[in-house]
């Protein structure tokens, strides 16, 4: 939310809902992620989200459902737009597309998707050069160089790297 406020454009709360509640990460992953499911040239509704699993520092959640639906419209971006202008002008334009083919008694194909959240490096180590202080037999910084220090490998989880897999889609 901080991101979207410091760009100085005016966004609703139903937006900031939107990204806050994890939507646009359905979104990004039914998009980019999932490809049992064709969206090009679709708007991606939005139903449900599970929040079994609902981490704020990752998004994790058992299950989604989207509806998918034709683009009608398409998103007029003024001449320099921002990423973010963009992202909330694509979000504008999608829930106006959806509302009325929706009040014109559209229903789009629905899918729940089963996402997972998987760390890469789970299990992986590096080792690297680090300053061992044996008077007190701990690892210390190595700017903190005494007579009592002497240079040893140390062995170090590597830092996590998130992808999203996905387990499962189903057809509703």
């Amino acid at each position: 939310m901080n991101k979207l406020k410091r760009t100085g454009y005016k966004y609703d709360a139903a937006y900031i809902k939107y990204v806050e509640n994890g939507e646009s990460k359905a979104v990004y992953i039914t998009r980019d992620i999932v490809e049992a499911i064709n969206t090009d040239g679709k708007w991606i509704d939005v139903l449900d989200i599970d929040r079994d699993l609902w981490d704020e520092s990752h998004w994790r959640t058992n299950h989604f459902t989207v509806e998918l639906f034709p683009r009608q419209t398409k998103p007029e971006y003024p001449k320099n737009a921002s990423l973010e202008e963009k992202k909330y002008i694509t979000w504008q334009t999608a829930r106006t597309d959806i509302d009325k083919q929706r009040r014109q008694g559209y229903k789009g194909d629905k899918y729940r998707i089963y996402p997972q959240l998987v760390n890469l490096n789970k299990g992986k180590y590096i080792t690297i050069r680090a300053l061992w202080n044996k008077r007190f037999e701990q690892w210390v910084p190595s700017d903190s160089m005494t007579p009592s220090c002497e240079w040893r490998k140390r062995r170090m989880k590597m830092k996590p790297e998130w992808e999203y897999q996905i387990k499962k889609v189903q057809k509703l």
